[in-house]
């Protein structure tokens, strides 16, 4: 493949103007990020000591093999909603290593309203789970909830992608023998103790953790028998009596030592096949990007500068470059992997939407994943593009995108 060239001038007013203005938003996002992560109230941080509980990012670091990246997703979901008194949504949702073997994790953040089910926190799990059972991926659910949040439990439960989803979404991985473990290090009440049980292993933690349909407050209320929370639904009781929990675990430590030896039991799933090669730096230097990029929305500027800060190399294959100029489509590899690349560099004309939709069309044929480089505001409208069946075109293109069987990597 050949290498682009650049035509970035890194000397000029334009490109260090923009290079500053995108280093303080970057700046402004990781400050971001790191508040929802690891700032809360001390209040918080002292019940969880009091409860003998770790933070959610503690238990990820015992469950995580040592050294490995962890994919976090939606770290800031719901961080302007709910008057931000709820980061993260209350949990935590990414792709992890453990035992060498790639896995969808779901933790409940018990620093945050003690891990309670908000709308976002149910989407956050919902979109996780998807994940998991497109991509085939083994499930480890670390649960700690307070249940659905009250006040807003019209929004947690009715709709058809909310909580039901989430038990749904359960029951097919385990139609498609994808295999789940849940660690229970808190409370699982109502709706929340269907999760460990639908897993096909469970361990709970003696002391802190529980799982019952209706806690002890709501026994008391319903039946008027007093009982405790370990005898109702503890670890010793569900492990020895009722079946309920698989293993008992004396400590946070020992469980998640057991969690790490069932992954390390599981089959390892067979991978995708892609076209891979050497990995290569790109030749220009990423940081370069926040000087192309500019800092009004408004601006124009060739994709094709960013991806030479991108691809291996800064080799690109370009398909068609003389036709539907105002989308970049071509070849190139990341990290190694081949990929086919579409990238925004205008809006989308009759052209450009048919060349789209070929390009995806030849991916689809020799099983080359899809990355999307978007930056647009949409296809071209007026008497002219009409007459020319704009509308049409780009349902071809659309149809091309949908049916495409191969996985596709959107970047805004």
């Amino acid at each position: 493949m050949r290498r682009i060239e650049s035509q970035i001038d890194t000397n000029a007013a334009d490109f260090k103007a923009n290079f500053a203005a995108m280093s303080e938003r970057l700046k402004e996002f990781h400050a971001r990020q790191h508040a929802a992560r690891y700032e809360r109230p001390q209040r918080d941080i002292e019940r969880l000591a009091r409860q003998n509980k770790l933070g959610v990012r503690e238990r990820l670091e015992l469950l995580l093999d040592p050294g490995t990246p962890f994919l976090e997703f939606s770290t800031l979901a719901a961080c302007r909603e709910y008057d931000g008194a709820v980061p993260g949504a209350a949990v935590v949702t990414g792709i992890g290593i453990v035992q060498g073997r790639e896995v969808a994790i779901h933790a409940n953040d018990a620093s945050v309203k003690g891990g309670a089910w908000y709308p976002h926190t149910v989407k956050k799990i919902v979109r996780l789970l998807d994940v998991a059972l497109e991509n085939r991926l083994p499930v480890i659910h670390i649960c700690d909830s307070a249940g659905g949040f009250l006040p807003l439990q019209h929004g947690v439960f009715p709709d058809r992608y909310l909580g039901g989803r989430v038990f749904r979404n359960q029951v097919k991985l385990s139609q498609a023998n994808i295999p789940q473990i849940a660690v229970v290090g808190g409370h699982c009440t109502a709706g929340g103790a269907y999760v460990p049980t639908l897993s096909d292993y469970n361990i709970i933690i003696e002391g802190t953790g529980a799982i019952f349909l209706g806690g002890p407050p709501l026994v008391k209320a319903a039946t008027g028998e007093e009982v405790g929370v370990q005898e109702l639904g503890g670890a010793v009781m569900h492990t020895s009596v009722s079946g309920t929990g698989d293993y008992r675990a004396a400590t946070e430590q020992h469980a998640f030592s057991l969690a790490r030896e069932i992954v390390n039991q599981w089959k390892r799933m067979p991978k995708a096949v892609i076209e891979t090669a050497a990995f290569e730096e790109p030749f220009y230097d990423p940081k370069e990007l926040y000087g192309i990029i500019p800092k009004d929305r408004k601006t124009q500027f060739d994709m094709r500068e960013v991806l030479a800060r991108i691809v291996d190399g800064s080799r690109f294959h370009e398909y068609q470059p003389d036709y539907g100029t105002t989308l970049v489509c071509g070849f190139a590899h990341i990290w190694g992997y081949k990929v086919g690349i579409l990238a925004n560099n205008g809006v989308l004309f009759n052209d450009s939407s048919l060349k789209a939709a070929h390009f995806m069309q030849l991916c689809n044929q020799n099983r080359t994943p899809l990355v999307f480089f978007q930056n647009i505001t949409g296809y071209m409208v007026g008497r002219e593009y009409e007459e020319r069946g704009i509308a049409k075109d780009g349902a071809k293109m659309l149809m091309a995108q949908g049916g495409s069987v191969v996985p596709k990597f959107p970047v805004i």
